[in-house]
């Protein structure tokens, strides 16, 4: 049986087009953008009009764009930069980051730095929550656009204002920094309207390769990850893949070409969603309800069924036909951490545990996700049954 796809979030269907745009530009340049002869430099040219149209697509300048491996590499960027300051001060991390963020608590703490994080009750980080950790040495605040989990939107500007208004009474610049992975193609995405200093992207959350990503950063103040042949603008070094950038940009293209008639689809099937899970009592929403007055993304929602634990249910589901995930993919090999991020937004430790993630895309029908619902909630209703016998 091919499964019913809807762990999205982790990672999307490479759409067709940016395949073949993919294959195309392979075969047509086959030379390294950093030679000098002829196929080189006709590869470089290329690489600098993708560049154009990267930023163009953000609200970006190219001279803002670096090409990475993926958002944890663009991540690891910002975080590593760092650690070349001499005199190390306060860095300030929503407690819903992702992991390739959080992770770095260990190395910043081990070089001095004062690590403090942010709750986030009910998956929301408040300007208020970020004003109060303000500090005179204050060196960076991390806070992600669209929680990877909730699929909470946070008030990344409201944050922004916050943070420049705290800055101007001392003068010292603190670096913002924005994991803005699940946004695209869920939400409006304009760099230049955020006030951030950087923000980092992933084109398999979009339908784009794997393995390639962008960094977005207002102004050079960043330091290389590694140092190589000064690619990039010397912050990540070795040969741009420029097949890869090229499949990406098509697929941003397409996912922003036609954004509002997507969101208006997430919209109505999330709706659908939850009210086709309400009449089964088995089955709570750990994610905020639609009709709910926080910002969210329709397009992931985490719910739970007490008493089953996450890894058992998805199994469950995935014999039966469905792709469903237990949390973020990139934290599954680690035990209990979507639970930790969730006891971060205040969720109950018995939610945790048997939560699992639905994520779904723009060709995602309304008969694939009732056919969701009704399985969850009748497998949920079964295996309650069972648990109550024990």
């Amino acid at each position: 049986m091919i499964p019913h796809y809807f762990d999205w979030a982790a990672t999307s269907p490479m759409s067709d087009r940016s395949l073949d745009i993919y294959v195309e530009t392979a075969k047509t340049y086959r030379g390294n953008p950093s030679s000098l002869h002829k196929d080189g430099k006709d590869a470089a040219r290329f690489l600098q009009q993708e560049r154009q149209k990267t930023a163009r697509l953000l609200g970006a300048s190219p001279r803002q764009i670096v090409y990475t491996g993926g958002a944890t590499e663009s991540n690891a960027i910002v975080c590593n930069s760092l650690l070349w300051r001499r005199s190390p001060g306060r860095i300030i991390i929503s407690a819903i980051e992702h992991d390739s963020i959080l992770q770095y608590r260990h190395l910043f703490e081990s070089k001095g730095f004062d690590v403090v994080f942010v709750p986030a009750p009910g998956g929301y980080v408040t300007p208020g929550d970020i004003a109060e950790k303000l500090t005179e040495n204050t060196n960076m605040v991390c806070v992600m656009l669209v929680n990877n989990v909730l699929g909470t939107v946070q008030d990344i500007k409201g944050i922004a204002h916050a943070i420049r208004t705290f800055q101007a009474t001392t003068g010292r610049p603190i670096h913002f920094h924005c994991d803005a992975v699940q946004g695209i193609g869920k939400m409006t995405v304009d760099v230049s309207q955020l006030d951030i200093d950087s923000a980092s992207f992933s084109a398999h959350k979009f339908q784009g390769p794997r393995g390639t990503g962008i960094l977005y950063q207002r102004g050079e103040t960043l330091q290389p990850l590694s140092r190589g042949g000064g690619q990039e603008l010397g912050l990540r070094a070795g040969t741009e893949p420029i097949a890869a950038i090229a499949a990406m940009n098509a697929a941003l293209e397409d996912t922003l070409s036609n954004l509002e008639d997507r969101i208006a689809h997430a919209n109505h099937l999330r709706r659908v969603f939850e009210q086709e899970l309400a009449p089964f009592d088995t089955i709570a929403l750990v994610s905020p309800s639609s009709d709910g007055s926080g910002g969210i993304v329709p397009n992931i929602c985490t719910i739970a069924a007490e008493g089953i634990p996450s890894e058992v249910f998805t199994r469950i589901l995935f014999d039966i036909g469905f792709c469903v995930s237990s949390g973020s993919a990139c934290s599954n090999n680690t035990p209990k951490k979507g639970e930790t991020l969730l006891a971060a937004c205040q969720v109950s430790p018995a939610k945790a545990s048997s939560a699992i993630r639905v994520s779904f895309g723009h060709d995602t029908t309304e008969d694939e996700i009732k056919l969701l619902a009704q399985t969850i909630g009748k497998e949920s209703q079964s295996m309650g049954r069972l648990t109550r016998r024990r």
